[in-house]
């Protein structure tokens, strides 16, 4: 969980570099398969992944072959206590997690990289 924690952090400080690109998105099919990987990857970031539940999950695909997941999900706390739907933002290349973002302290964050992304352009790392 912290390890891709770390990640998206050091991706967000790579975008602040000037090490990003511009990328043009649309709109992509829910294919369960690829639902059911993208799911696990992001309840793998919550202290009880077998409780986390997600609403208005969506898929974008981008122009350099990435794609793009964006939603709301609700975990468990260690103690059991449901933290309420929180915005997560996660882009992949290939079957590696290039970022993510499941924070509620930076819930702003995935709102706007998936407002951006639902507009049809997308700024993301070049890493």
């Amino acid at each position: 969980m912290h390890k891709l924690a770390i990640l998206a952090l050091a991706a967000v400080v790579a975008g602040c570099s000037g090490g990003t690109t511009k990328v043009s998105t649309k709109s992509a099919p829910l294919e369960p398969g690829e639902v059911f990987w993208a799911k696990n990857q992001l309840a793998l970031q919550t202290e009880m992944p077998g409780e986390a539940r997600f609403q208005n999950f969506e898929i974008m695909a981008l122009s350099n072959g990435d794609r793009v997941y964006c939603g709301e999900m609700n975990a468990l706390s260690r103690s059991g206590i449901a933290e309420g739907f929180v915005p997560f933002y996660m882009r992949r290349s290939g079957g590696a997690v290039k970022a993510v973002n499941t924070e509620f302290n930076s819930a702003a964050f995935s709102t706007k990289k998936c407002a951006e992304a639902r507009g049809g352009a997308l700024r993301i790392n070049k890493v």
